[in-house]
């Protein structure tokens, strides 16, 4: 198989930005999957969806690869890590534009979108989500299957626990500050101290709201 065609997992509206960094990318995609049947043959941006999931985890995987463009953190990286045990290959999509030290560490199935910045030593897990004009700062530590929307910075020598959403414009200060897995940090939060798992954090300086679980 050609090291630049791609399968997307997901149709969505995610799914269509996906479309476009992959493309972005240079990868030639070959089709889409849908969660059923429903909508196979139809196209989405001159995509073909091709089948459902279900079609896709009895075929060959092996020596293909997959984006899954599923928004929601805990799915996107069930679904991922199936694919992974399955034998297919997830790579990360990067733009170009984005800036990735040298000395970054990168998981699997990540989306690092436009003029996104990974600093010094930073380290990403698996499936992660990094949209246009956000920084995940040097020597910061984040899990599987996070999402930091825009205009967000993760702050240096910070650890972030898994599946943890950033909303928009939102900042974590730069020391040694813990956020627990599954926490949504709400839009314009500015979190300034540790949090444990399933917070909703929002203000500034960041409160939990609620628990999530």
């Amino acid at each position: 198989m050609d090291d630049k065609e791609i399968y997307l997992i997901g149709v969505g509206n995610y799914t269509e930005v996906i479309i476009e960094l992959a493309i972005d990318c240079g990868y030639t995609i070959k089709g889409l999957y849908h969660y059923n049947n429903d909508r196979t043959g139809e196209l989405v941006m001159d995509i073909t969806i091709i089948g459902s999931i279900e079609d896709l985890y009895k075929s060959n995987l092996k020596g293909k690869q997959f984006a899954v463009t599923i928004g929601e953190n805990q799915l996107r990286n069930k679904v991922a890590t199936k694919i992974r045990n399955l034998k297919g290959d997830t790579p990360n999509l990067i733009h170009p534009s984005a800036v990735i030290s040298k000395s970054a560490t990168l998981g699997l199935g990540c989306f690092i979108h436009f003029n996104a910045v990974v600093w010094t030593k930073a380290s990403l897990g698996n499936d992660c989500l990094i949209s246009p004009n956000t920084m995940v700062a040097h020597h910061a530590t984040m899990s599987d299957a996070c999402s930091v929307a825009s205009f967000s910075v993760v702050g240096a020598y910070c650890t972030i626990g898994k599946r943890v959403l950033f909303g928009v414009n939102s900042i974590v200060l730069p020391k040694a500050l813990t956020i627990g897995d599954d926490c949504i940090v709400g839009a314009k939060a500015n979190v300034t101290k540790s949090f444990p798992a399933n917070c909703l954090l929002v203000g500034n300086p960041a409160i939990k709201i609620k628990d999530l679980n």
